[in-house]
């Protein structure tokens, strides 16, 4: 069954580099994971200015005004909204009002991508695995020789005299 989307995207600056993402390398990931994952992308919204206040954006004003339904908010990944999970739940919770999920189609493993991922894609509980006892013998331990001098000068940067 095919997904109704809406897809934003916004110019994302990269820390201290200055590099930005363009909304347009951004589309084309879009494009490319929904026609994957079977999502209609029904219609595109953006941002070129970049701001932590999501709700006011014009953009995100637009998807929200948005009149016929759709499933997912497609972004190419989470920071096109932001990089703080505490800005993006006021925008998490008018999605949840309205049943509608956030699905990123590029997921990076910084912490708010994560968050982002298993709040609106939880992990299915893997089925538990058999438990398999291992005899302990001679053959499969592990020998470890004790050093002759610990030396920990070089974990705390300097050597005491």
């Amino acid at each position: 069954m095919t997904k109704k989307a809406i897809a934003y995207t916004s110019d994302i600056i990269l820390g201290r580099t200055g590099e930005v993402i363009s909304r347009s390398y951004q589309a084309d990931l879009i494009k490319k994971h929904a026609s994957e994952d079977d999502i209609e992308i029904l219609a595109w919204f953006e941002d070129e200015a970049y701001n932590e206040d999501i709700l006011t954006r014009p953009g995100i004003q637009g998807l929200l005004a948005f009149g016929r339904p759709y499933d997912i908010v497609l972004c190419e990944r989470v920071w096109a909204l932001s990089r703080s999970t505490a800005v993006l739940e006021s925008f998490f919770e008018e999605l949840d009002s309205r049943r509608v999920k956030f699905e990123a189609a590029t997921t990076m493993w910084d912490c708010v991508s994560q968050k982002c991922r298993r709040r609106f894609n939880p992990l299915r509980t893997p089925a538990p695995r058999p438990a398999v006892a291992v005899a302990n013998t001679k053959e499969n331990r592990a020998h470890v020789r004790r050093p002759a001098h610990m030396h920990f000068a070089s974990l705390v940067g300097h050597a005491a005299h």
